[in-house]
């Protein structure tokens, strides 16, 4: 089961398909793309069920599990962005972020993920957390260090149909 959770300044709420009116404009910024290999959806309903995709999880039988959310301001409620964590056999976690261009530069990701990577051990037994990076996203890059990810390997990547390189890093959990 997702929980949510909450930070300083951010309401982590399992996201739902009902959020795709509400982050459509936002998700449609192409600056957003730059270093992920998604692409914007083209309307609210293909938003909508993508969503809905994330919120019923994988196949049955595919051993993960899926775990999005969505940030939003204490303040007034404002999307910020999205998380997401997809926990494997071996008890390893993939994760990912999304910040909408309005909230950059603002310390958000990094609250966001310094969440997720406390929750991930304690409410599913994590005992490693991975990630992927663009090597020319110098911004995710400093997060994740900052945070105490190890760069663990460079691997050949493909973005937008380009041809590009990605770091890995991992950050192992303790007790």
């Amino acid at each position: 089961m997702i929980s949510a959770g909450r930070t300083a300044r951010l309401a982590i709420t399992p996201l739902r398909s009902a959020h795709a009116p509400l982050l459509f404009p936002l998700l449609a910024d192409p600056r957003q793309y730059q270093y992920v290999p998604e692409a914007a959806r083209a309307s609210v309903t293909e938003l909508w069920q993508r969503f809905d995709e994330l919120e019923r999880g994988p196949a049955l039988g595919a051993n993960e599990l899926w775990l999005n959310w969505v940030l939003l301001r204490h303040d007034d409620g404002a999307p910020v962005g999205t998380l997401q964590a997809t926990v494997t056999p071996g008890d390893h976690a993939w994760i990912g972020y999304a910040l909408f261009p309005p909230a950059w530069g603002q310390g958000y990701a990094t609250e966001a993920c310094a969440w997720l990577v406390a929750e991930l051990p304690a409410r599913w037994h994590v005992t490693e957390i991975l990630a992927s990076v663009d090597t020319r996203n110098a911004k995710s890059i400093a997060l994740l260090e900052r945070l105490g990810f190890e760069r663990a390997a460079t691997e050949a990547a493909e973005l937008h149909g380009e041809p590009t390189t990605d770091f890995r890093y991992r950050l192992p959990c303790t007790g």
